[in-house]
């Protein structure tokens, strides 16, 4: 990398770099006596925390006497010319220069003579004078100090802010050491390398806050490449630090399918430690004007979050169009959303938590999202409240839940609403009894509701329950006996599940008052055996495990029950372990059956895992009868109950070296000599620039694919490739392709360029992709914009913030560089 040197004038821009101490960097330049250290001069580890972009950075020289860290109110203050000094009659000392001054951490150097009067406790230096402090180095041609009051003067002077790296110079600096207070007149600020400055602020008058972290600018022209391209004649706020300060954040703008161009310009209150909100004025151009905002209140025992939105007249509301199913017209008028969240602590053994949230309409997300790249495409809104209680080995919660369903595609079937839980009551604990034996106990009262119109439903659902509703009471009772030793483990676990059900207008011929019991004995054993594996240069230790998992449950007839909560969970290898098919109460699965499983590691000294591999299969000695069908719906079975076996499951984990690794687990069906599920990934990253992403994931048959309309295709055939990669040392692309085979669509893509030096990033983006809310429309068409982001470092985002986010979330990997390395 071809770094220019930084440059050193005899003027006042040279107070931004020159110092008279060690760096502890041998040097036999200029740049030895600097506070400036070239990347060539770094440590090993300060430069692996350097941007590619930077050519070196700032570091405050260390003071080694022993006032270094002391305060200065409580400190004597030393005194050091050796050039000489003389008392005149009127009490006034001359010191000839040059003179050095210490008062605790705070120190003064000047190349000239000083003159101290000891009644008005001020200082007068002349000549080049540096004043320090942890963090602050302040640069004068004159100073004039005033103990009493704690402040500093400095005539031609410069600053610079080591922890962001932010520097200038002035015509004057005043320091307000009580205050941590500078005042700067005429001022020009950057926080590029020095002589080369990429953008300079310029302000009539600058006043930084050490302490908040902030700057307040008056009469500000910003220029870029001695270009001047923004000025604000009044006060501009701006972070020196990354603490949080009132401001205009990031602008973002995009252009949206249903609403045209989108221009957002969020405004931060920072009204108080424990307090905040985000006011954002948003326009569609398709649409009108429309207000978000966000209140954040954190209290000593909780955290809470209001965010509300608000269109008062969409421009796009058609009454004579508001009930076609077409989306040429929104169902009403004046839009909003109101969304409210609580997470809150009492005591050491209380917890509480709320998640509510309401919409205008069914289409709000679909034509509004929320501003920038965040795009929020819940098809789902959650209603939720409890308060749990627990202790170290029992717990019990009391909760209400609702969820509304917003997808266009979904609402139209009342049939697939989910219930309420109007209340959900649990208990849930275990204990130790004598001989080493466990008993855990779970257990809960729901009650299940949801409101479906009748006129929506035809007759045959109704005999068929679709109407149901009612509460179900829970309670399964374990005991095991584990035994465990450091190469062996057997756990022996006996149960019984017993469920009850009160319902109302359930199917015609079924029972009101059904129940349920069912026992249930497993048994879990394996090995592990260790032997030593020179691999290289390396010492491994690879084990050998085997386990089995014997599981034998009770059959019951369960095909008149409802299904309020059933879900079917997919094989997996933990799925080999666990006790049941099916997540939820209404159904237990019978089963006699064996999982057979063995893994191996490999463990570095440091007990790292540097590779593994598991393979396993579950053999059924009879087949499985309970299926998750109910009279109202019949559900399409992922693992055909007649089978001998299930599929065998491997998966395998592999760290190549510390920058490639590798990972992929697989189904195969030994019956149909075939793969049924399956997922690689592979990821190279060297370091923050160097990152590759390489992924596949196949599946026969898809969560979905009861809900899914006909031109879907059900099966997964996915792969996603993302990458970041530099072309040289400013410039790197940036890019993802998440691509669905079986339907032959983008999910997501995105490519752009990002332009960086060691204090702005610049970055273009082209995107392509489907919302989470139309991944179900197979005819819906692709989202496209084009967008911009411009950091200043050490001033924060001009434009385009969520493309950060947008690069997080979409990249394994990505990361941005902190605002101080």
């Amino acid at each position: 990398m071809q770094c220019p040197r930084p440059v050193i004038r005899l003027t006042a821009a040279a107070l931004l770099v020159l110092s008279g101490h060690s760096t502890g960097q041998e040097a036999d330049n200029d740049e030895a006596r600097t506070d400036w250290v070239s990347r060539d001069r770094l440590t090993p580890e300060q430069a692996a925390e350097l941007p590619t972009a930077c050519c070196g950075r700032f570091i405050e020289p260390l003071r080694e006497d022993p006032y270094a860290e002391a305060d200065p109110e409580q400190s004597p203050t030393v005194i050091d010319a050796p050039a000489g000094l003389r008392r005149e009659a009127d009490g006034e000392l001359h010191l000839n220069g040059p003179v050095r001054l210490l008062q605790g951490y705070r120190s003064i150097n000047a190349s000239g003579s000083a003159t101290l009067r000891d009644e008005e406790e001020t200082i007068s230096l002349r000549g080049e004078v540096e004043f320090r402090e942890p963090g602050l180095l302040l640069r004068g041609d004159s100073a004039f100090i005033d103990q009493g009051n704690e402040t500093a003067t400095l005539q031609q002077s410069g600053f610079l802010l080591y922890e962001t790296g932010i520097h200038g110079e002035a015509s004057r600096i005043h320091h307000d050491g009580e205050s941590g207070l500078i005042t700067v007149s005429n001022s020009a600020l950057s926080r590029c390398e020095p002589g080369h400055e990429f953008w300079v602020l310029h302000s009539r008058e600058l006043d930084i806050d050490s302490e908040a972290g902030m700057g307040y600018a008056r009469d500000v022209t910003l220029r870029i490449r001695d270009v001047p391209v923004f000025r604000y004649p009044f006060t501009l706020p701006f972070p020196v630090t990354d603490q949080r300060t009132s401001g205009f954040l990031a602008p973002s703008a995009s252009t949206r399918r249903r609403g045209g161009l989108d221009i957002a310009t969020p405004y931060y209150f920072n009204l108080a430690p424990h307090y905040d909100a985000t006011v954002t004025p948003r326009i569609l151009s398709e649409r009108g004007p429309m207000l978000e905002s966000e209140f954040r209140y954190l209290s000593q025992w909780s955290l809470n979050r209001i965010t509300t939105a608000w269109m008062p007249d969409d421009a796009k509301y058609d009454p004579a169009l508001a009930d076609l199913p077409d989306d040429r017209s929104p169902p009403v008028n004046s839009r909003w959303f109101l969304g409210l969240e609580h997470e809150g602590m009492l005591g050491r053994q209380f917890r509480t938590q709320l998640d509510y949230n309401a919409v205008s309409d069914r289409d709000y997300f679909r034509d509004m999202g929320t501003s920038g790249l965040n795009l929020d495409t819940r098809s789902h809104l959650n209603r939720e409240g409890s308060v749990q209680w627990f202790s170290r080995d029992w717990q019990t919660t009391a909760r209400v839940q609702r969820i509304d369903v917003i997808d266009p595609l979904v609402a139209d079937r009342d049939i697939n609403r989910p219930y309420d839980r109007m209340p959900e009551l649990t208990v849930s604990g275990s204990e130790s009894l004598p001989g080493g034996l466990q008993l855990s106990l779970d257990s809960g009262f729901s009650r299940f509701d949801r409101d479906l119109d009748p006129r929506r439903l035809s007759a045959a659902q109704i005999e068929e329950g679709a109407l149901v509703t009612g509460q179900r009471t829970v309670a399964e009772a374990r005991l095991s006996r584990p035994w465990r030793t450091p190469g062996t483990f057997l756990v022996p676990t006996v149960s019984h599940h017993f469920t009850r059900w009160d319902l109302e207008q359930q199917a015609v011929g079924t029972g009101e008052r059904p129940d349920r019991g069912i026992t249930r004995f497993s048994l879990d054993g394996g090995l592990i055996f260790e032997r030593p594996v020179p691999f290289g240069d390396l010492s491994l230790t690879q084990t050998l495990e085997p386990r089995l998992y014997y599981l034998y449950s009770e059959y019951e007839d369960q095909s008149e029950l409802p299904t309020f909560d059933t879900t079917q969970r997919y094989l997996s290898f933990d799925q080999l372990f666990r006790p049941d098919r099916f997540g939820g109460h209404d159904r237990v699965g019978d089963a006699n059956q064996i999982s057979a499983a063995l893994s191996t590691r490999f463990l570095d000294e440091q007990g790292t895992t540097r590779a593994r591999a598991d393979i396993g299969q579950i053999f059924y000695f009879e087949d499985r009868r309970v299926s998750p069908d109910s009279p109202l719906q019949q559900w399409q079975i992922v693992q055909p109950m007649q089978r001998s076996r299930s599929a065998l499951i491997g998966r395998g984990q592999y760290n190549l070296s510390r920058d490639w690794r590798v990972r992929g687990d697989v189904q195969w069906s030994q019956q149909r000599s075939r793969v049924e599920e399956g997922a690689f990934a592979l990821r190279y990253q060297r370091d923050r620039d160097h990152i590759l992403n390489i992924a596949y994931r196949y599946r026969e048959k898809a969560d979905f694919e009861l809900d899914r309309p006909e031109t879907l295709d059900p099966r997964i055939r996915q792969t996603d490739i993302s990458a970041v990669w530099p072309m040289n040392d400013n410039w790197r692309f940036i890019g993802r392709w998440n691509y669905d085979h079986s339907n032959k669509r983008n999910l997501e893509s995105f490519a752009g360029v990002e332009y960086s030096n060691c204090c702005t990033t610049m970055r273009v983006l082209v995107r392509d992709w489907v919302n989470d809310y139309e991944f179900l429309d197979s005819q819906a068409r692709p989202n496209r914009g084009i967008y911009f982001q411009f950091t200043l470092h050490g001033l924060g985002n001009v434009t385009g913030a969520g493309i950060s986010n947008l690069l997080t979330d979409g990249i394994p990997g990505f990361r941005e560089y902190p605002i101080n390395e």
